[in-house]
C-alpha cells in the first residue's frame, strides 16, 4: 500500500508595522455617553444655582428696603428731636430766662392761660408742640413725658418701652434709647431722648409749689 501525505505550504509575509485598526462603533459611544452626562451634570448645577440666586433676589431686595426704611425712619426721628430740642432751648434762654431777669413781673407758670399776660413754662410749650404736631401729621407724633409731672398735671401713661427708656436714660443721661417695629410696609421706629434742664428749669422745678421733685441739679 503506498500512503501519501500533503503539506500545504503557505508562504510568509514579510515582517513590517501592523495597521491601525479602526475604533470599535461601541467605544464611540461609551465616550459620547460620557461627554453627554459631563455636559448634561454641568447644566444641571448651573441651573440649581440660578434659580437659587433667583430665589434670594427678593429676599435681598427685602433686607435692603427694610433697612432703607429703618434708616430713614430714624433720620426723621432725629430730626424732629432736634428741632424740638431747639426751639425749647432757645424758648427757656431767650423767652424765659429775659422775662424772669427783667424788673416787671411776668408770670411763666404751667396753666399760663388762666393769668392774664402770662407765658408757659418750657414743658408746657413741648406739650402744647407735642398736640400741634400729632393733630397734622399721621405718620410722625411727638410725645413729651415724665414721671415727675407737676401737681396740676395728669399723671403719664408709659408702656414698657417707655419705662425702659427712662431706667436706661438715668443710667447714661446721654444716650438715645431706639425701638424699631413693624414690616417693610408698615415700620414704626421709636425715639427716645433726654431732657437736659438749663438752670433756669433747674430753679424752677426746685422751688415750683407744684413740683414733686426738688433737688434737681
Amino acid at each position: 500500500q503506498k500512503s501519501e501525505a500533503h503539506v500545504l505550504v503557505t508562504p510568509s509575509r514579510p515582517a513590517g508595522p501592523q495597521e491601525d485598526r479602526p475604533a470599535m462603533p461601541g467605544r464611540k459611544a461609551r465616550l459620547g455617553g460620557r461627554l453627554s452626562g459631563y455636559l448634561a451634570n454641568r447644566v444641571t448645577v448651573t441651573i440649581v444655582l440660578v434659580l437659587l440666586v433667583l430665589a434670594g433676589l427678593p429676599v435681598a431686595v427685602w433686607l435692603d428696603l427694610r433697612n432703607l426704611s429703618e434708616r430713614a425712619l430714624r433720620e426723621q426721628a432725629d430730626d424732629l428731636s432736634a428741632m424740638i430740642d431747639s426751639i425749647r432751648n432757645y424758648y427757656s434762654s431767650n423767652v424765659v430766662g429775659r422775662v424772669l431777669a427783667g424788673d416787671d413781673r411776668t408770670h411763666v407758670i404751667p396753666n399760663y392761660t388762666e393769668v392774664r399776660g402770662a407765658i408757659p413754662i418750657p414743658a408746657t410749650l413741648s406739650l402744647e408742640l407735642g398736640d400741634l404736631i400729632n393733630a397734622g401729621n399721621g405718620n410722625t407724633q411727638f410725645r413729651f413725658f415724665s414721671d415727675y409731672p407737676f401737681k396740676n398735671r395728669a399723671p403719664h401713661a408709659f408702656d414698657a418701652f417707655e419705662r425702659g427708656a427712662l431706667e436706661s436714660l438715668r443710667r447714661d443721661p446721654n444716650s438715645r434709647v431706639r425701638d424699631v417695629s413693624g414690616s417693610i410696609f408698615d415700620r414704626r421706629v421709636r425715639l427716645v431722648t433726654p431732657i437736659i434742664m438749663a438752670a433756669p428749669c433747674v430753679n424752677c422745678h426746685n422751688t415750683h409749689p407744684d413740683s414733686p421733685k426738688r433737688d434737681w441739679k
